[in-house]
C-alpha cells in the first residue's frame, strides 16, 4: 500500500499546528487532574494518534480529546472535577446513571478559549446498537492496552468502525488506517482478520479497506482490481455472498450522503449495515424499536419524564417506517449495483 501524503493549504498546517500543540499541552493538564483524582485514562482517538503513528511530525489534525475511563464511577468523578472552572457538560442528563450506562460517553464543551472540547468515554466502541453486538471487544481491548496505549490491531478496528458509521467522511481517518495498516507484518494482517471475525468487524473491516483506496479526499475510489490492500483483505476474510451484497451497496455509497430522500432513510439503517450476524442485526432493530429508558433519552436527548412517555409511540412508528424503506434500498442497491465483482 502506497503511503500518500494530504497535503493542504500552509496557512492551514500552521493553523493545525498551533491547535495541535495547545490540544497537548490540555491533555497533559487533563492527565495531571486524573492523577491526583487517582484515575486512569487511556487516549483515543486522534489524542491518541498524535503520540503513537504521527509522534515525530504532529501533522494530523486533531479538534478535541477522547479519553477512555474505565468505569462510569471514575467518569463521573473526572467530569465533575474538570466541569469546576474549565468545562461544562454539553447535556445535563449526561451522567445520570440509565442515560451513562446506555451512551457509555460524556461530552464536555470548554468555557476556555485556552481549553478543547473532551469527550469521556467508558468503551472504545460507544455506538447504541453496534456496541452490543461484539462481545468482549471492549473488555478484551482494554485488557491488551500497554503503556496506556491500544494494541495496533485493536486500534485499527476501533478507528475502522469509527470511520464507518461517520461514512467515512474525513479523509484523515482514511489516513490513519492506511498508515497503521502500512505497518502491520503479515502475522499481524492474520491477526487482524481473525479478531475481526470473532468479534464481529468483519464488513467495517471490509468497508475500511475498500475506502483505503482514495489517493486523495477529492479523488474517486480505486476500482477493485488496482485495489490491491481491498483484494488482501477480501482473501484473508474469505467473505460470504451476504458480505458482497454489503460491498455492493458501500461502494455505491462510496461518498457522504447527498440530499436525495433515499440516502436520508439509508442514514437511519447506516449502524445496521455493519451489523455482521442477522440474528444481531433483527435484535439491534428490536432495540431501536422499543428503547430502554436510556437509549430513548439518548436517541432524543430528552429528559423530561413526560416527554419520554410521548417520544415512546412516536419512534415506534418513525423507526419502522425509515427501517423497512431503509432495507428496501439496501435489498435493491445490493442486488443490483455492479460497482463491486
Amino acid at each position: 500500500m502506497e503511503q500518500i501524503k494530504n497535503t493542504c493549504d500552509p496557512m492551514q498546517e500552521a493553523a493545525d499546528m498551533a491547535r495541535t500543540l495547545t490540544i497537548l499541552s490540555n491533555y497533559q493538564w487533563i492527565q495531571q487532574e486524573a492523577r491526583e483524582a487517582g484515575i486512569d485514562i487511556i487516549p483515543i482517538k486522534g489524542i491518541d494518534l498524535l503520540q503513537t503513528l504521527y509522534a515525530d511530525t504532529l501533522d494530523r489534525p486533531v479538534r478535541d480529546i477522547d479519553l477512555l475511563c474505565r468505569n462510569d464511577e471514575e467518569l463521573t468523578l473526572l467530569a465533575k472535577r474538570l466541569c469546576v472552572e474549565e468545562y461544562r457538560l454539553e447535556f445535563p442528563f449526561a451522567l445520570q446513571p440509565q442515560a451513562l450506562a446506555a451512551k457509555k460517553k460524556a461530552s464536555l464543551v470548554s468555557c476556555s478559549t485556552t481549553k478543547v472540547n473532551v469527550d469521556l468515554h467508558t468503551a472504545f466502541v460507544t455506538k447504541k446498537f453496534f456496541a452490543q453486538t461484539i462481545g468482549t471487544f471492549n473488555a478484551d481491548a482494554l485488557a491488551r492496552c500497554h503503556d496506556n496505549h491500544m494494541d495496533d490491531t485493536d486500534r485499527w478496528l476501533f478507528l475502522a468502525q469509527h470511520a464507518a458509521f461517520h461514512m467515512f467522511g474525513d479523509y484523515k481517518w482514511v489516513e490513519d488506517l492506511r498508515r497503521l495498516y502500512l505497518r502491520f507484518t503479515e502475522e499481524k494482517k492474520s491477526d487482524l482478520a481473525k479478531k475481526a471475525t470473532e468479534y464481529g468487524f468483519r464488513r467495517v473491516m471490509l468497508a475500511a479497506a475498500y475506502h483505503t483506496g482514495k489517493k486523495s479526499p477529492a479523488d474517486p475510489h480505486l476500482e477493485e482490481s488496482k485495489n490491491t490492500d481491498f483484494i488482501e483483505v477480501k482473501s484473508l476474510l474469505n467473505i460470504t455472498s451476504a458480505e458482497r451484497s454489503f460491498l455492493r451497496f458501500i461502494a455505491h455509497y462510496a461518498r457522504p450522503f447527498s440530499h436525495k430522500a433515499a440516502d436520508r432513510f439509508i442514514a437511519a439503517y447506516w449502524e445496521f449495515t455493519f451489523i455482521d450476524r442477522s440474528k444481531d442485526r433483527w435484535k439491534s432493530w428490536l432495540r431501536l424499536m422499543f428503547p430502554s429508558y436510556g437509549v430513548l433519552t439518548n436517541i432524543y436527548r430528552i429528559k423530561h419524564p413526560l416527554a419520554k412517555v410521548l417520544f415512546y409511540p412516536l419512534n415506534i412508528v418513525v423507526s419502522g417506517v425509515t427501517s423497512i424503506l431503509s432495507w428496501t434500498v439496501y435489498a435493491i442497491i445490493g442486488r443490483t449495483s455492479s460497482r463491486i465483482s
